[in-house]
């Protein structure tokens, strides 16, 4: 492939102004590789365990309850209404506990893992649910949270149950990927699909110019809730072709003059933030292969040419990876922690129309 026809610059490492280094993150700087703390701060959401009922079986009606009136073979769906409470925990030595900020608990509440269902969906896929329990006045309440997508209506049959909720990674579901076929630009500014990218192939960056990749991380996974992936169609934000990436894949954005929507020209959003369902939208249905990369630093890359995140290891991003990737990339960098690429994120879980149109137009590449 040829290049994007566009002249890149290397450059400082951005500024964000909600962002301090902190010491560690000083010495990394210097070349000093910063470790990753036992402790972690993040959310997931869960399901109430009311929302999910048996459609067919023995328990037909009956909301989900304690573990030993379960009855493998009966049928659960999720309500057509179900929806979502965030958790926010913080996890330290182990044990995890309700943090400021959640939906659900009192901060300092113990929370607890009460179990693992596994289930066979329509397709033939399987799909775990962990069984969580958060105090309350009357007694504790019942919560799940699926580990792999699960959609309100579709029907799952359960076909295991367990005490033991085994190694989790107690969190939201999400990726922080490419699609396959996405156009990464290489240090050469010729264009590759990412998943022809091998370690060790240099590949253009924002603020390091020419950098290894390290680790190549892929999945197939069903393209349904927190894994159908956001499609930037051409042109939207200077794109070469159609971007496809994960919900939680960040772009940068570089804003000019009076469209900015941060403090700073410097920004960071993620793609599920752009969505409109009309130039951005969640394509749903069938399976998708994502691919995940790693370098030494936490670095901008060029996918389509226009500028995008790669992941950055810190410990909330680890707690939210799936079991594999997660696995991979501990036997590959241990406990390193990345210092962020510095720049204003848009944290906002909704933006505006408003807002949102204005990052269209001041976006890179306009």
């Amino acid at each position: 492939m040829i290049g994007c026809g566009a002249v890149f610059r290397v450059t400082n490492r951005f500024r964000n102004k909600m962002t301090t280094p902190t010491p560690d993150q000083a010495d990394e700087a210097k070349g000093a590789p910063a470790r990753a703390s036992g402790r972690a701060h993040y959310d997931c959401r869960l399901f109430a365990g009311a929302d999910l009922r048996v459609t067919s079986g023995a328990n037909l009606g009956d909301e989900l309850g304690d573990l030993d009136e379960l009855c493998e073979g009966d049928v659960y769906a999720l309500g057509e209404d179900a929806g979502v409470s965030k958790l926010a925990i913080v996890t330290e030595a182990g044990q995890h506990r309700v943090a400021n900020g959640s939906e659900l608990g009192v901060p300092g509440d113990a929370v607890t893992l009460a179990g693992r269902l596994t289930f066979m969906g329509g397709d033939g896929g399987g799909m775990d649910l962990l069984v969580i329990e958060i105090p309350a006045e009357g007694g504790p309440t019942r919560h799940v949270l699926p580990l792999q997508p699960m959609e309100p209506r579709v029907e799952y049959t359960l076909i295991g149950i367990s005490e033991d909720p085994g190694e989790v990674q107690l969190s939201d579901l999400t990726s922080f990927a490419f699609v396959r076929g996405t156009a990464i630009t290489l240090a050469s500014g010729a264009q590759k699909p990412v998943e022809d990218l091998v370690p060790g192939e240099r590949v253009l960056t924002r603020d390091h110019g020419a950098q290894p990749v390290r680790w190549i991380g892929t999945q197939t996974v069903r393209a349904v809730g927190a894994y159908a992936p956001v499609v930037i169609t051409e042109g939207t934000l200077g794109n070469a072709a159609d971007l496809i990436l994960s919900q939680h894949q960040r772009l940068f954005v570089y804003q000019r003059g009076v469209d900015r929507v941060t403090e700073t020209a410097e920004m960071l959003v993620k793609a599920a933030l752009l969505v409109d369902d009309d130039a951005v939208f969640i394509r749903k249905g069938g399976f998708i292969d994502y691919f995940t990369l790693v370098f030494d630093h936490h670095e901008v890359i060029y996918a389509e040419c226009i500028p995008v995140e790669s992941l950055e290891l810190s410990p909330d991003t680890r707690q939210s990876l799936p079991g594999e990737i997660a696995a991979g990339i501990e036997a590959e960098f241990g406990d390193l922690a990345h210092t962020p690429a510095f720049g204003t994120e848009l944290a906002d879980e909704v933006i505006d129309p408003e807002k949102r149109r204005r990052i269209f137009k001041g976006s890179a590449g306009r």
